[in-house]
């Protein structure tokens, strides 16, 4: 198993591997369903919510994992070249952003943290129950929220995201780069794992956080940055006429099986100047990220089926089937 795996296993949300079958109702329904209590005052800003049995929560934060993975692995098995337009490589670089996208959102999941939209129905559940238990002290209304689960005490705190970042793709790289950044240091301070190694996994992810904030993008929203350039002002001769298009431009289309690599093999710091070289590699170094974890926590699944087996996994399958990587 991977390097990267191993330092990681730690900083599994509590119990996740151990979450079977094929679930489907998201965090979003589990709000719905109101089967959670509120003991503390609620804050329109951040507020927690505690659990009887962490079961179902987990089993809704399952379904997103699978949602959001099995949308990685579908956007990057589409990414390729096209035999009527080689030299189109804008919808490979579209394509690619997305699955990193998505496999982000999952990594997080995997890993403590959701970022998670409440919407106005979720709200009207969340303030219905602060009325129940008399902790209701400032309404909650719709907006992008973080999740982070504590197993030891069942609990869920919620942040509301700063609605100053920009639309919904740059704050949560906001709050991706933060997490990530956050996660590097926890390493070097861990004293589970080999030293060694959880060192060479903090120096990679600090590498991941240098992209993430390249060209002048210090919340770290720079893969949004590039993928609004092609998708909208076409920018870096990606589509026709190609103009612009330097000779080396064409590799970034080799960069999109990445992914399946381990994701310390792939080369984050060495591009210079070679923009879509290194949007290419950050992309599939965090849908490979996303993989190697996905996979060692199916394999430590301690009975029966893993969730994983019905998201990312079955995408695997089908693309197996059919001759992809």
């Amino acid at each position: 198993m991977s390097i990267l795996a191993n330092a990681l296993r730690p900083y599994w949300t509590t119990a996740l591997n151990e979450v079977t079958g094929n679930v489907e109702k998201g965090v979003g329904g589990w709000l719905s369903d109101e089967d959670f209590q509120i003991y503390a005052p609620v804050r329109s800003s951040h507020f927690g919510i505690q659990l009887a049995e962490s079961g179902p929560y987990l089993e809704a934060l399952a379904a997103d994992i699978n949602r959001t993975a099995a949308a990685a692995f579908e956007s990057i098995g589409q990414a390729g070249r096209s035999d009527v337009f080689p030299r189109s490589t804008a919808w490979i670089l579209i394509k690619s952003y997305y699955a990193a996208f998505f496999a982000a959102h999952a990594l997080m999941r995997m890993l403590g943290t959701s970022f998670i939209n409440i919407d106005g129905l979720q709200a009207s559940s969340l303030n219905k129950i602060a009325r129940l238990y008399g902790y209701s002290q400032e309404e909650v209304t719709a907006g992008n929220f973080t999740a982070e689960f504590n197993g030891g005490s069942r609990e869920v705190l919620w942040n509301r995201v700063d609605s100053n970042t920009g639309g919904v793709h740059e704050k949560f790289w906001a709050i991706f780069r933060q997490f990530i950044d956050g996660l590097s240091r926890d390493l070097l301070k861990s004293k589970t794992g080999v030293r060694a190694d959880n060192q060479l996994v903090s120096a990679k992810l600090i590498e991941l956080v240098g992209n993430l904030c390249y060209d002048s993008c210090p919340k770290g929203t720079w893969l949004s940055y590039v993928r609004n350039r092609v998708n909208y002002k076409h920018q870096y001769g990606a589509w026709y006429p190609y103009r612009g298009q330097r000779p080396s431009f064409l590799v970034e289309e080799r960069r999109i099986g990445n992914w399946c690599s381990d994701p310390l093999a792939l080369d984050l710091a060495s591009h210079g100047d070679r923009t879509l070289l290194r949007f290419q590699e950050t992309c599939g170094f965090i849908v490979s990220c996303c993989r190697i974890l996905a996979l060692d926590m199916a394999d430590r699944c301690p009975t029966g089926r893993s969730f994983h087996t019905y998201g990312w996994l079955a995408i695997a399958r089908i693309r197996q089937q059919r001759g992809g990587p």
